[in-house]
């Protein structure tokens, strides 16, 4: 991405999502802290801004993980870094981040398909730990994954994931579990709906 599109994005991040970044945290600190890494990317103090977005973005936040991921991009504050860009521009777009997935898309362009899978099976790792310790809104976050983020979808695991976020009420799920099942035989999915059963009992 070139410099001069990294400071735009930024600007409109520092003028129109610190509302939301406050919003998405519940915390006025972490708000503060948004905005401090901010103001140091827009006072080139890249390395500074990488260690408070890196923070924001292991508590989940997604505009943190979505900034830190254009500085990966950008190699600026880190060294570029395209494996680390995709996680976080990912985990974001996990998170609901409204422009996550047209860094994705330009980072599926500049990377070759085993790395995309490699950073897909790390982050389906993730989720399976959390999801299976009972974290519901994981199992939703597994089928988007096993869905599009592997160059080859893995459908048969994201039925059975957006089987479980469906039977948790999770927003979007029905839908996107009709649209895996769209790409299944019918003895698939009845294979699925039982390892689905196996797993929800398991879980709950």
């Amino acid at each position: 991405m070139r410099l001069k599109h990294f400071f735009i994005i930024i600007s409109l991040i520092s003028i129109g999502h610190i509302a939301r970044a406050e919003n998405h945290s519940s915390s006025p600190k972490l708000a503060e802290e948004f905005e401090i890494a901010v103001k140091n990317v827009e006072s080139k103090n890249f390395l500074e801004a990488v260690k408070i977005f890196d923070k924001l973005a292991q508590s989940g936040l997604p505009e943190a993980q979505f900034n830190l991921s254009l500085l990966y991009s950008s190699g600026l504050g880190t060294p570029k870094n395209y494996k680390s860009a995709l996680y976080w521009s990912w985990q974001a777009h996990l998170n609901d981040h409204p422009t996550a997935i047209n860094q994705i898309n330009e980072i599926f362009d500049l990377i070759t398909e085993a790395l995309r899978d490699a950073v897909a099976n790390q982050i389906i790792d993730e989720l399976l730990s959390v999801s299976k310790a009972g974290d519901q809104t994981s199992a939703l976050k597994l089928g988007k994954t096993y869905t599009n983020l592997l160059v080859a979808p893995d459908y048969q695991s994201a039925y059975v994931w957006l089987s479980i976020a469906q039977a948790y009420g999770l927003e979007n799920a029905s839908e996107l579990l009709s649209q895996v099942a769209d790409e299944l035989t019918l003895e698939e999915i009845l294979a699925q709906q039982e390892q689905a059963s196996t797993m929800f009992s398991e879980i709950n």
